[in-house]
């Protein structure tokens, strides 16, 4: 192979005092050159080994950064508790009463009431295989409670709590022999107790209902008085025999000595149902089932359709019609063959869940339902405990509805047609009520809040909290920790401002006030969190302080935060050796209005018996006296005036308010002529200079253009 070589041409050598000088960290520039490629698998486990090491230094700095924030994070003071009631460390569930006197303690095999201020058992009511998981207590009457419990077994009871005692009522889902069990998931009353209503399941058929009950309240309160007042005369009789004592110079006979007392019976020690005096029964008012799914008109022909459709006097279901489903699957057809080639690009149509569960709320009459107001009396009254139920708002689990049903009207079962219906675009998932029933709000799926008024009849307002948020939880604060502002016009009160809490799915807490003339502007208290561990589980305001949130984390902390800032004041803390039962599900309540705070506690190093009964020593019951702490001095002492949430201004009361204003107003009147008389002067002396130069304006005006146009016109 020939080679050609270039003639002539002379290589010269570089010059030794050209070479660069060699730098000593040339090799950080690329270090690579200095190491030979290493050789397979070898080259792919080091090219492993960097990824893994640069991503576990990556965790470090994140730690490390974790680390300096939380140290540098100011941590709110830890308090323990004041006392620990071990007696109590079964306790499976635990409610105040309303008024803050007792907590009520459900427990394997009974009930409990426990005075707040000193800790001691006042009345217990006890039953063999009966574990108590949710209880619930409603002021009936004075010092009179209305407790409502259900069981593992799903089985619901009604006691009545009145003179220390417990007073057995009835087993609403009492299992009867060839009779089909059914189960209890939710119980509820109203906030007097005149209506409860309770979601029943069928297990057998998958079935779920709600069923509507009207307590004879007043009718209990008269009984349980007529019992009481024999019980007094009764220990009175056995007091005035027990005075006539034998003297000494009698002989002991044995009429005279004295016996040992009886043992106590069934009644006093458990106040078992078997001595429990015969009280009125309950009645059902209406059975509500699930909103049937929008699958069409079941009819198989058009005539038979026109005729399951009723006289549209309720809008807003979405049933009442006569589209079949084989008509709506061959518009689907239709559809589907026109666009073609976009249907891959549609969402996928996820399954209905089954509706499995149910709200509700009772609500006092009032200008959206007009179902009550014949009685003007029931919208005048002041009392609550005087004001009942008329109304019942109902919805579902993944509905988009919000149905009301009259509580007044006769009803058959399965068979109630509704008052009024707000259908929705997004699925309803949370709702809230004033204590006066006057204020309704609705949660969304998509983020959106809606605030009715009911007692005026009119819509308050809608927010938007934030897109794709679900809004778990929604909570009407009282209206004494807000500020009421007049209407610049009336010097009376119209409507009552007040807060509205609402909870997100991504953790996030937002407060807005509601009032009038004021815009829903959310204000985020509490950012959205980042860890799973600091979901909230719970978030309740301090009965009696409502500035006071006290909430629950999911890795078991206990905080106490300001309300409308969201701050943490402090954190009740249990004994290193026991930590906080059932994190996502606590048992904590707060009693003597905020004074005393009650959580449950298992121990850490306790273990199951061989016999599988748990002992009292698993946890206990830890009480602590919120009012000795001392980052929440400024809120015990701080006043709080009731502020009525319904303003009934009567027309005495408008008149009375404006001749107060007028009269208010007559001091002032003498300053404001005599102001008045003197800038008289000046404005007329203004008005004359105006006049004066209008006239000079006028008397110089040319007059050559009056000429013109009659030229012009000629």
């Amino acid at each position: 192979m020939p080679v050609y070589i270039r003639k002539n041409v002379n290589f010269t050598p570089p010059s030794i005092d050209n070479f660069p000088l060699e730098d000593d960290e040339d090799y950080i520039t690329d270090p690579d050159q200095l190491l030979d490629r290493l050789p397979q698998p070898y080259r792919m486990i080091d090219k492993v080994l960097s990824q893994w090491y640069d991503e576990v230094w990556q965790i470090i700095e994140k730690r490390e950064n974790e680390r300096l924030e939380e140290s540098r994070r100011i941590r709110a003071p830890q308090y323990e508790c004041s006392a620990q009631m071990e007696s109590q460390g079964r306790a499976c569930c635990v409610c105040d009463s309303v008024d803050g006197r007792y907590i009520f303690i459900g427990q394997p095999r009974g009930l409990s009431a426990v005075d707040v201020q000193t800790q001691e058992k006042v009345a217990s009511w006890e039953e063999e295989s009966v574990d108590i998981h949710y209880v619930k207590a409603y002021l009936i009457g004075v010092q009179v409670y209305l407790v409502v419990t259900i069981d593992d077994m799903g089985f619901a009871r009604l006691l009545i709590f009145g003179g220390d005692k417990f007073y057995f009522v009835k087993i609403l889902n009492e299992f009867q022999e060839g009779g089909t069990k059914l189960i209890i998931s939710k119980c509820e009353a109203s906030r007097n107790g005149d209506y409860l209503g309770a979601m029943f399941e069928n297990p057998e058929t998958a079935e779920v209902w709600l069923e509507v009950y009207k307590l004879p309240r007043d009718a209990w309160l008269n009984e349980l008085e007529s019992v009481l007042t024999k019980k007094e005369e009764k220990s009175e009789e056995d007091q005035g025999t027990d005075t006539q004592a034998p003297t000494d110079q009698e002989a002991p006979t044995p009429q005279n000595e004295v016996e040992p007392p009886p043992a106590a019976t069934q009644e006093e020690s458990t106040g078992g149902e078997k001595h429990t005096p015969k009280l009125s029964p309950t009645s059902v008012v209406m059975k509500l089932k699930p909103p049937p799914s929008m699958s069409g008109n079941p009819a198989s022909s058009i005539h038979s359709a026109c005729q399951k459709v009723d006289s549209g006097e309720v809008i807003g279901t979405g049933v009442n019609h006569i589209l079949t489903p084989n008509h709506k699957d061959m518009r689907k057809e239709v559809f589907a063959h026109l666009h073609d080639n976009l249907m891959e690009y549609l969402p996928k149509e996820e399954e209905a869940e089954p509706l499995e569960d149910v709200n509700f709320h009772f609500m006092t009459a009032g200008r959206l339902v007009p179902t009550g107001l014949e009685q003007q009396s029931q919208i005048e009254e002041e009392d609550d405990m005087k004001r009942l139920p008329t109304t019942i708002a109902v919805w579902w689990k993944g509905s988009t509805h919000v149905v009301h049903y009259s509580l007044l009207k006769q009803h058959k079962d399965f068979d109630v047609k509704p008052d009024l219906v707000w259908p929705y675009l997004s699925p309803v998932t949370s709702s809230a009520i004033s204590d006066d029933t006057s204020l309704l709000a609705v949660g969304f799926e998509n983020g959106n809040i809606i605030i009715w008024d009911r007692y005026l009849g009119i819509q308050r307002g809608i927010v938007n909290i934030m897109d794709r948020v679900k809004i778990v939880q929604l909570t009407f604060l009282d209206p004494n920790i807000c500020p009421q502002n007049l209407d610049d016009y009336q010097p009376y009160r119209t409507k009552t401002s007040t807060y509205l809490l609402a909870l997100c799915d991504n953790g996030a807490l937002y407060i807005m006030m509601s009032g009038p003339g004021l815009e829903l502007d959310p204000i985020c208290i509490t950012p959205p969190v980042e860890s799973e561990d600091d979901i909230f589980t719970m978030v309740q305001p301090i009965p009696g302080m409502h500035d006071l949130l006290i909430t629950v984390l999911k890795s078991g902390k206990v905080q106490i935060r300001d309300t409308l800032q969201g701050t943490v004041l402090c954190e009740p803390v249990l004994p290193k050796s026991h930590e906080l039962m059932t994190p996502w599900d606590p048992v904590v309540a707060v009693g003597a209005m905020g004074q005393v705070l009650f959580l449950k506690g298992n121990n850490k190093d306790y273990g199951e018996e061989e016999g599988g009964d748990q002992s009292e020593s698993a946890g206990a019951l830890f009480m602590y006296q919120m009012k000795l702490f001392p980052t929440l001095d400024s809120y015990m002492s701080r006043r709080r005036d009731k502020v009525s949430q319904t303003v009934h201004a009567k027309i005495e009361n408008r008149i009375e308010a404006l001749m107060k204003e007028r009269i208010a107003q007559q001091g002032l009147r003498k300053h404001r002529m005599q102001e008045r008389w003197g800038n008289m002067k000046e404005e007329i002396w203004s008005i004359l200079q105006y006049k004066d130069m209008a006239e000079k304006k006028a008397d110089n005006r040319p007059e050559i253009h009056y000429k013109r146009v009659r030229n012009l016109s000629q």
